[in-house]
């Protein structure tokens, strides 16, 4: 019995009609295909936030998943379409540094470039229907990769710009995922800074060990330092937004 393929979807159309018009490209091609929307609710444009999102959430997949991801605020210029396969998955999207913590934190195999001339019909502005969702379908049929375009070296992939003390995601509960790796004794007094705002915290396991409503920050599940707030919003209160620096640093005595 052949095993069912599983495509996942990233992209940043929310609620509208593009995730489910890619649903329906893909399930004309290969019906017996398994879709699983991972999210629509990357911020618009924010190519930073979703290449984060896709390296927490993808590698938690069985192997020979197929990840189709749509950030593309750059769609129909001449930014590259790729397919990365990695040991164990299958990356398909923009070449627009959507891809830059996929690239550094597993082996890839082997990419190729997508030729569009082979989609000749398909839409200057929604590629994500008229190229990369058939590709994903027919790859999940077995189709070779090579089969859509040219194999290129690796190292020609987009990759961005991240500061070592920057904002990477900020979650539904307001918790703000950043860049930073520093080590803190639990308990110590810190100092966060955003903007012109600075705000004082603690340095612990978890949220419950401050007060509802006060600063915390903490290692996070993602291993980066996270400012957070006990049951409350740390980048509501702060005006906190994607890619925007970020420090924090002991409290001075």
């Amino acid at each position: 019995m052949k095993k069912t393929i599983i495509i996942t979807l990233t992209t940043d159309f929310a609620t509208d009609l593009y995730a489910g018009q890619m649903k329906g490209v893909i399930l004309s091609i290969n019906p017996e295909a398994r879709i699983i929307d991972l999210t629509h609710k990357v911020k618009n444009y924010n190519v930073l936030e979703g290449a984060f999102f896709i390296s927490q959430v993808c590698p938690t997949f069985p192997s020979r998943t197929i990840h189709l991801v749509v950030v593309d605020p750059g769609v129909g210029s001449d930014r590259r379409a790729v397919i990365i396969c990695t040991e164990k998955y299958y990356y398909i999207g923009p070449d627009n540094g959507i891809f830059h913590f996929i690239i550094e934190k597993e082996k890839i195999r082997q990419v190729a470039q997508i030729t569009t001339e082979s989609f000749r019909n398909s839409s200057f502005t929604f590629q994500g229907r008229d190229i990369f969702a058939p590709v994903a379908a027919y790859l999940s049929l077995g189709r070779r990769m090579e089969e859509f375009g040219q194999l290129i070296d690796k190292k020609l992939l987009e990759k961005l710009t991240v500061p070592e003390e920057c904002i990477l995601y900020i979650d539904e509960f307001g918790n703000i995922i950043t860049s930073i790796k520093k080590e803190f004794s639990l308990g110590e007094r810190l100092t966060v800074r955003y903007g012109r705002k600075k705000v004082e915290a603690t340095f612990a396991r978890t949220f419950s060990q401050v007060k509802e409503g006060d600063y915390v920050v903490l290692k996070g599940s993602s291993g980066y330092l996270e400012v957070d707030r006990n049951k409350a919003s740390a980048a509501a209160a702060l005006g906190a937004r994607v890619g925007e620096k970020i420090h924090i640093c002991k409290a001075s005595s």
